[in-house]
């Protein structure tokens, strides 16, 4: 059958057509012999029409108006719509361009679906990329390398290979492994989920476990559960039912709370942090540090008018360290004006246990059990325990009880 043209509000039984096919407005497409109709070339559609059966053509295009398909729709190259396309099977094409609304079945796209206002899938969406103005409503799961979108996405979990912006929220109801996930308004993710990145300046709520390599929270952030991470950077307010372990480094310049523990390599508060036990390399303080077991590390740096609660474990500590010899993390302005305010108060800690402790100027704190302990000027200790060496190099020094040098210190705590 060579080119056929469908005239207005007529019905029209079809085979296959070896050309094109022409529908006119408010015309209706049937199977002439089973359930599908095939288009060896282009399918070209004046305005709203509906198939009632499955479609296969090289490529379609809709001038106006809605098409729907009760069936299948495979493309072999692009579909370009001008307003929507509702179809109840599964739509598959090289590319797909629609102005308005895509509701189907299922999607599959080789390279790139975008749609100006709302995309709904009852199944699955596959594809290179999609691009939406403004929602997306997947109930199934997603297999995609790059996601655009400027309103709500929510999917049913799958796989985000690239990078994934959303402008409003975004919501996964089940397992998702991302690349990079950044969303400006809220991100609500399912136990399980495993990513590169993940960046929100709104709401994040993990709903039990996250697996991801970078963590960056510039509102809120709630985990439901245990958080694995290369490194955390908090600018707002974190909080964690479980434990937090991180390869690299946390820097927390607003409020965080960790249930359970936390361990990793470098810990820089410029903010308040709270844990039930925290083990690290490397601590920097310009703020407030809350713990019930303690805190470890190889290195422990508070800076002025800082406040360390729960005992302190480390090599070499010391306490009241001018901010300005803090490292570059503390550069961010949320910590800058934090340190700022710190300026001029005293620097309070409980037990310290080292190798090396030093106690700056306006220092405050309980009993020091060290090999070396050097006390600066205003600096006040209930009691010093030390096996080598006490260095005061003032007068205005204040020991509530006599200094003890021992042979042997009492076993640290952690």
């Amino acid at each position: 059958m060579p080119d056929v043209r469908v005239s207005r509000g007529t019905t029209a039984k079809l085979d296959r057509i070896d050309g094109e096919l022409y529908v006119e407005r408010g015309a209706r497409i049937t199977a002439a012999d089973g359930k599908l109709v095939t288009v060896s070339q282009a399918a070209r559609f004046q305005g709203d029409a509906d198939i009632a059966c499955d479609l296969a053509c090289d490529s379609l295009s809709v001038q106006m108006g809605e098409l729907k398909v009760a069936g299948d729709l495979t493309v072999a190259k692009g579909i370009d719509i001008a307003h929507s396309l509702r179809a109840t099977g599964t739509v598959k094409a090289e590319e797909i361009q629609v102005g308005g609304k895509l509701i189907a079945g299922a999607v599959s796209c080789e390279t790139r679906v975008g749609v100006g206002g709302y995309v709904e899938v009852a199944r699955t969406l596959e594809a290179g990329t999609i691009d939406v103005g403004g929602k997306v409503k997947v109930s199934g799961a997603v297999r995609l390398n790059n996601l655009i979108v400027g309103g709500m996405v929510e999917v049913g979990g799958g796989a985000l290979s690239g990078k994934g912006q959303v402008g409003g929220v975004f919501e996964s109801t089940g397992p998702l492994e991302f690349g990079e996930l950044q969303v400006y308004g809220r991100c609500r993710l399912p136990s399980g989920c495993k990513g590169g990145r993940i960046s929100t300046s709104g709401k994040l709520s993990i709903l039990g476990d996250l697996d991801c390599d970078d963590i960056e929270v510039g509102g809120v952030a709630d985990i439901e559960g245990n958080c694995r991470s290369g490194k955390v950077r908090i600018n707002g307010k974190l909080d964690v039912e479980g434990s937090l372990s991180t390869t690299g480094s946390l820097d927390n310049f607003g409020s965080s709370e960790v249930k359970g523990d936390f361990s990793g390599g470098e810990l820089h508060v410029s903010g308040r942090f709270k844990a039930r036990k925290v083990l690290v390399d490397q601590a920097e303080v310009a703020g407030e540090v809350e713990t019930a077991q303690g805190m470890k590390a190889r290195s422990v740096i508070v800076g002025s008018g800082s406040k360390i609660r729960g005992p302190v474990v480390g090599g070499r500590v010391e306490l009241s360290k001018s901010r300005l010899v803090l490292g570059d993390w503390n550069a961010n302005w949320m910590g800058q004006v934090l340190s700022m305010r710190l300026v001029g108060r005293m620097t309070y800690a409980e037990d310290v246990y080292g190798d090396e402790v030093i106690l700056g100027p306006a220092t405050r704190c309980r009993n020091i059990y060290a090999k070396v302990v050097e006390l600066g000027q205003g600096s006040i200790a209930d009691k010093v325990t030390y096996t080598d060496e006490l260095k005061q190099g003032h007068n205005l020094v204040h020991l509530e009880r006599p200094s003890d040098k021992v042979e042997k210190l009492p076993p640290f705590p952690l």
